[in-house]
């Protein structure tokens, strides 16, 4: 939840936000004494992870099973896909502390003993957790939320994107989505569309911005990214509110529970259980690369592999053994991911170009490393031959559109395009 009282001061804190629902209130409450407040996409992060796991297994018991260690946790947990260096790690671990050790409280106007239900001064975690946070303590992955918060979890959880909550680093963009996508749901139920006014939407999500001017800025910068993974249609009216169409296209699929027993291979007799068991060691391309290396061994013929299982985990622990089937796979992928570009609206083309261009122009030269800096000024003054064969325009839009759409971008170290991921990562 976003506020304007929402940032991180030391000492005895507390950050409250009431908000009007028809003709009632909901009020949420954080407190802490001599910390800081939970703030951020970790949290958030953390937070998903813990409502996904309850509702996904209806657990009977609020222990929840975490990855095997920190780095896994870090990176299936939290979405982070990078080495921490020792400020990222200070910061990740001063808000896992903070989320830990925060008290929550919620008050409704109108209360009933299930979903409503008023909660006073509880924590998300019980027992010791201090290892979660803590590198000089031992990993124990596993962790037992307290029974409110998992009583909470399992009456009033309401559904997210996953695809949202791993593609956007900025929390004031996680909320936006979260909110107009839930707002999208509740119009589309009653066929309805509803204006809403940039003064209320400066309130729920001007945390940390000083004027309106600035927030109107800001919020167009953020209706253009959530268009990028979403069909919601938030249309501006004027200078001063903008529209929800509802519509059918937006509402959060609901995927129907995996088959256990399926089989990928009638010949190699893998099922999906298996299959999500290697993801927590290699990545999904490796994983079918590897696949595709085992079938041609046992259409080539020789020697029976007893064990497919067994043997799958040898193919996989020497990739050099399947790295011609891996690099065809990562061509088709990005094959197909250009045909998918392709066939957008051209909305959503020229959205994406728009996207850049912004991030660009909000990008200094000097901020970035020298291999990068060529490339950034043949971006920005594109008529003139500041690297020899670069790619076309509408190329480049492509690769963004693939970084910014969370999809593969796996080249060759030594390519144009490996150096254009590079740079959008550092653009602002």
């Amino acid at each position: 939840m976003s506020g304007k009282l929402l940032t991180p001061v030391k000492g005895q804190i507390r950050y409250s936000r009431t908000v009007n629902i028809g003709e009632n209130q909901l009020t949420v409450s954080f407190q802490a004494k001599d910390k800081i407040l939970p703030y951020g996409i970790y949290p958030r992060r953390l937070i998903s992870y813990l409502c996904k796991y309850i509702t996904s297994t209806k657990a009977k018991n609020p222990k929840i099973k975490l990855p095997k260690n920190k780095l896994n946790f870090l990176k299936e947990v939290l979405n982070i896909n990078y080495v921490c260096g020792k400020n990222d790690t200070l910061m990740i671990n001063n808000q896992l502390r903070a989320f830990a050790e925060c008290l929550l409280s919620i008050h409704y106007s109108n209360p009933n003993d299930k979903s409503r239900k008023q909660q006073d001064a509880i924590k998300f975690f019980d027992g010791d957790c201090s290892w979660l946070y803590d590198e000089k303590q031992e990993w124990l992955g596993e962790i037992t939320l307290s029974e409110e918060m998992f009583d909470l979890i399992k009456s009033s959880a309401v559904p997210i994107s996953e695809q949202a909550v791993n593609t956007f680093t900025n929390s004031r963009k996680l909320d936006i989505f979260n909110y107009f996508t839930y707002q999208n749901y509740n119009l589309h139920l009653k066929r309805m569309d509803h204006y809403f006014e940039l003064e209320d939407l400066y309130n729920l999500f001007g945390s940390g911005i000083s004027s309106i001017n600035e927030f109107r800025r800001v919020f167009k910068r953020v209706i253009a990214d959530i268009k990028q993974i979403s069909s919601l249609e938030i249309v501006p009216l004027g200078k001063h509110g903008y529209k929800l169409l509802s519509n059918q296209e937006s509402l959060l699929k609901i995927h129907s529970r995996r088959k256990t027993n399926e089989i990928k291979d009638p010949k190699l007799a893998i099922n999906e259980d298996f299959k999500q068991k290697l993801e927590k060691d290699y990545t999904a391309i490796d994983i079918e690369a590897a696949s595709i290396y085992v079938l041609k061994r046992i259409e080539r013929g020789g020697k029976p592999i007893e064990n497919p299982h067994a043997y799958m985990r040898d193919v996989l622990k020497n990739p050099s053994w399947y790295r011609n089937e891996r690099t065809l796979l990562v061509q088709s992928i990005h094959k197909m991911q250009r045909d998918d570009y392709q066939k957008l609206e051209d909305v959503k083309h020229k959205i994406t170009a728009q996207e850049l261009k912004a991030r660009l122009s909000h990008t200094y030269v000097l901020g970035l490393p020298v291999e990068l800096r060529d490339l950034y000024e043949q971006l920005r003054v594109p008529g003139r031959v500041i690297v020899k064969n670069a790619p076309s325009w509408d190329y480049v839009c492509f690769l963004f559109w693939e970084f910014m759409t969370n999809r593969c971008v796996e080249y060759s170290d030594c390519s144009i395009e490996s150096l254009f991921i590079q740079l959008f990562k550092h653009l602002k």
